[in-house]
């Protein structure tokens, strides 16, 4: 059993080295398709910060090779499709990131950002269905899935920040997540229990609403004002199921459950 596990996790960083090529080059691509759009410096600065969100998500990707199986089976030796279309949302958001260190452009490119956001946030739906009709489920495909979706939003709600669409404030959504882990760390840190969430059948929806309105708010021709007060009608219960989602983990909630 040892060795068949070790023949895998050698299949598996193979084919991610075969993946961080593929995506690098996917980025290259790109960054020469644009080059001729931007100002001087401007796609050098794009590529920059691309590349750099990609190499976190590659390094993601690698991390969690070791929990590439589904509940109760042996680790595959190969990344299912739904792993795939995952990744390429990360290479779509990378893309996005790379905005960040620019002004919003002028012209058809101004349209970019929403576009590669809208683009990632449309497969997040196909990915998991994915994963389901191919009985390809596996913890990997899972936390790779939330950590790419947290990614995005970050990303977003920065750049809707960066254009002037949003107020600083809101990049309390983008960070909501990563403080609930952070948070979750330091419970365990400092030998304080922590407690399995309950099902929230409304969050995958509020998720996905979220990114709706980060979208619409990178639309050119709408205005901060109908921005701000989109993604506020979704922040509101977005923040809120993550705050109750955190007094239920840290045993503030539900106190019968966890006796």
């Amino acid at each position: 059993m040892t060795d068949l596990r070790s023949r895998s996790v050698r299949s598996l960083r193979l084919r991610w080295g075969v993946l961080a090529v593929c995506a690098s080059t996917l980025l290259v691509v790109t960054y020469v398709g644009i080059g001729s759009l931007l100002a001087d410096g401007h796609a050098r600065r794009w590529l920059a910060g691309a590349g750099a969100v990609l190499a976190i998500e590659l390094a993601l990707l690698w991390y969690f090779i070791p929990r590439n199986h589904g509940q109760d089976e042996g680790l595959a030796a190969s990344f299912g499709p739904a792993t795939l279309v995952t990744l390429l949302r990360g290479v779509l958001l990378a893309c996005l990131a790379g905005f960040l260190l620019l002004p919003w452009p002028e012209g058809p490119l101004a349209w970019a950002p929403v576009a590669l956001y809208a683009a990632a946030a449309a497969l997040d739906a196909v990915d998991g269905l994915l994963a389901r009709t191919t009985d390809r489920v596996t913890i990997l495909g899972a936390r790779l899935d939330t950590e790419i979706d947290a990614l995005g939003v970050l990303i977003a709600v920065s750049l809707a920040v960066r254009y002037g669409q949003l107020s600083a404030p809101f990049l309390v959504i983008g960070l909501a997540r990563y403080a609930f882990v952070a948070g979750s760390w330091l419970r365990r840190v400092r030998g304080l229990g922590v407690y399995d969430l309950p099902p929230r059948g409304v969050g995958r929806t509020l998720a996905g609403l979220q990114m709706t309105v980060l979208a619409f708010a990178l639309v050119p021709v709408v205005s901060p004002t109908v921005a701000t007060l989109s993604v506020t009608l979704v922040a509101i219960p977005f923040l809120a199921g993550f705050l109750r989602d955190w007094l239920f983990h840290a045993g503030h909630l539900g106190e019968a459950e966890h006796r």
